[in-house]
């Protein structure tokens, strides 16, 4: 009889600094695996102790098909190089899910396999949603010409703020607040600021996945173009402070947000959709997650 694979953990920050440079290969076919390392290992160099992450391979072996899962608090990626369906599987299929996931930018031939394995383990799966995802290269982000209207001006996101983009965010879940406070601490952001008030009127952040998000106009400030003027300058300070492209995920409904990024010159990766949905705590309801941790 065949041995199963074992679920194991990544510690070594080295070792995950090797895996996420095989996310190099294929440019950008494999950049949200990429983005999504890079992100958390700028996160634990600027926060040595951060609580509740995880990264699992099976069988110590991360090498040979980039095979990773990586958990934190209740947020779930996934990926390997190939694709392919045997190890991840066996490698998925030995998490705890029974305090419910977000499983968020999974490529399409992975959600396949995602969706089949909460068939199998009956899983109950709520809020899904089909994106496309957009890139601009990093030169071309250095060139864009950023005009802040008259009367605003542009400046970081703080986190006095966390609460109003988190009650606005089409994303907001249960626990989503501590994530919000943490994409403002750790990660690029942009806000656009009305001069009179000095009140907050737009902004853009960058998720943990690498892509932008949470992009926001008041509705008393909508209809000036401000939407365009904060996504300009969140991908330029990307590609001029990290010397990275810089993606984007869009509804594929949202063609608002879609009209954005094309007149930014990003490009739409044809043919590809990426998913996110949440997974249920077995015993019911919503997942609860510790507002401060």
């Amino acid at each position: 009889m065949a041995t199963v694979g074992q679920l194991t953990r990544i510690t070594d920050v080295a070792n995950l600094k090797d895996l996420q440079i095989l996310y190099l290969k294929d440019w950008p076919s494999n950049c949200v695996g990429y983005f999504w390392l890079d992100n958390y290992l700028r996160w634990m160099d600027q926060n040595p102790t951060l609580k509740h992450l995880n990264f699992y391979t099976l069988d110590n072996d991360w090498r040979s098909d980039g095979l990773f899962i990586l958990v934190h608090r209740y947020q779930l990626f996934f990926s390997n190089l190939s694709k392919q369906k045997t190890d991840l599987e066996v490698a998925l299929k030995q998490l705890d899910w029974s305090r419910g996931f977000k499983v968020s930018a999974i490529h399409e031939i992975h959600h396949k396999i995602y969706k089949q394995l909460a068939l199998d383990l009956g899983l109950n799966m709520d809020r899904e949603m089909n994106t496309i995802m957009y890139i601009l290269n990093r030169e071309e982000a250095e060139r864009l010409q950023i005009q802040c209207p008259d009367g605003y001006f542009l400046d970081k996101v703080r986190l006095e703020h966390a609460d109003l983009i988190n009650d606005l965010w089409s994303a907001r879940h249960p626990g989503s607040l501590k994530l919000i406070q943490m994409l403002i601490t750790y990660n690029t952001n942009v806000g656009l600021y009305e001069k009179e008030l000095g009140s907050l009127c737009a902004w853009c952040l960058r998720l943990q996945s690498g892509f932008l998000g949470a992009l926001e106009v008041l509705p008393t400030h909508q209809r000036r173009g401000l939407g365009l003027v904060v996504a300009a300058a969140i991908s330029k300070a990307i590609a001029t402070d990290l010397q990275q492209d810089i993606t984007a995920l869009v509804n594929i409904n949202n063609s608002a947000a879609c009209r954005v990024f094309e007149k930014l010159n990003f490009r739409l990766i044809q043919d590809e959709h990426y998913y996110w949905s949440m997974i249920k705590p077995a015993a019911g309801g919503q997942i609860s997650w510790p507002c401060d941790e």
